[in-house]
């Protein structure tokens, strides 16, 4: 059963009442979701988000029929009406109920992350369709039973061939040589943060290079970080038994005092808009 929280949700584009979540109790099969972070009230990077959706329920043929328009004065209503300024958003479609929005228990790191770093543990575990977000159970089930049993904020998924690919919910970018690498786009899940960090790069004439990350050189790395909707962009201390001193790295302190101007500049303009 989801987490479907706040007082109010949308069937459709009919306003719902929590205490009445029959719609969730159908949910089967599969279910295209996205997951967007509210900020200031603002629904960050949401026409980012919206198109991946499309692009998601799409290519498991559930044509989303409401317009980009229609969902995001939706969405607005959704967070004016629960009078919540900080939290994520859940969509999720499903051929037989149609689209849920509603308001999910948000998990985010805690402050002191950012300053010191968060601790992963590799698991031999790959995402099917990465490029899809759609829910699975098992995945989660088996991702949050070794994050209980490592004491790990996030778990890196290692594929077939022992490369490092993507976090369980997140992008992963590692600093090797002076130079940003990060898995190829067509096996990892094309998170929004992820789009803004090349996006960063590119402007900031960093070099970043999209190729396989092996295990075997997590030990000669300079420094780690993962990007996501939930995690903003969030360094890595340590890899296993790997420690890393990510947090000093200039060229992650860089993109992450360049992704918060960046998210200010969205919220600001949207406020203003």
């Amino acid at each position: 059963m989801e987490y479907v929280e706040q007082s109010i949700y949308y069937h459709n584009d009919q306003e719902q009442s929590t205490e009445n979540l029959t719609p969730f109790e159908q949910l089967s099969a599969k279910n295209v979701y996205e997951v967007i972070r509210v900020k200031e009230g603002i629904p960050l990077f949401l026409e980012d988000h919206l198109h991946r959706f499309r692009a998601s329920a799409l290519s498991v043929g559930i044509p989303l029929v409401d317009s980009d328009q229609e969902l995001t004065a939706r969405l607005y209503q959704l967070v004016i009406k629960n009078e919540v300024f900080n939290q994520n958003i859940k969509l999720i479609l499903n051929k037989e109920v149609g689209l849920l929005s509603f308001f999910t228990k948000s998990p985010y790191p805690p402050e002191s992350y950012y300053q010191t770093g968060m601790k992963t543990t590799l698991l031999k575990l790959e995402r099917q369709d990465p490029n899809i977000k759609i829910q699975r159970e098992e995945y989660q089930r088996t991702v949050l039973a070794e994050r209980e049993k490592t004491g790990a904020y996030e778990v890196l998924l290692v594929d077939q061939n022992d490369n490092v690919t993507e976090g369980s919910r997140s992008n992963l970018f590692i600093v090797k040589g002076g130079k940003l690498h990060t898995s190829p786009a067509n096996s990892v899940l094309l998170g929004i943060v992820r789009s803004k960090v090349v996006s960063i790069c590119q402007e900031k004439e960093l070099e970043i290079i999209e190729q396989n990350i092996p295990v075997a050189e997590l030990n000669s790395i300079e420094g780690a970080f993962i990007s996501g909707t939930g995690n903003d962009i969030l360094p890595i201390a340590s890899i296993d038994d790997t420690v890393l001193n990510s947090t000093n790295n200039p060229i992650i302190q860089t993109i992450m005092e360049e992704y918060k101007r960046l998210t200010e500049n969205y919220i600001a303009n949207k406020k203003n808009y």
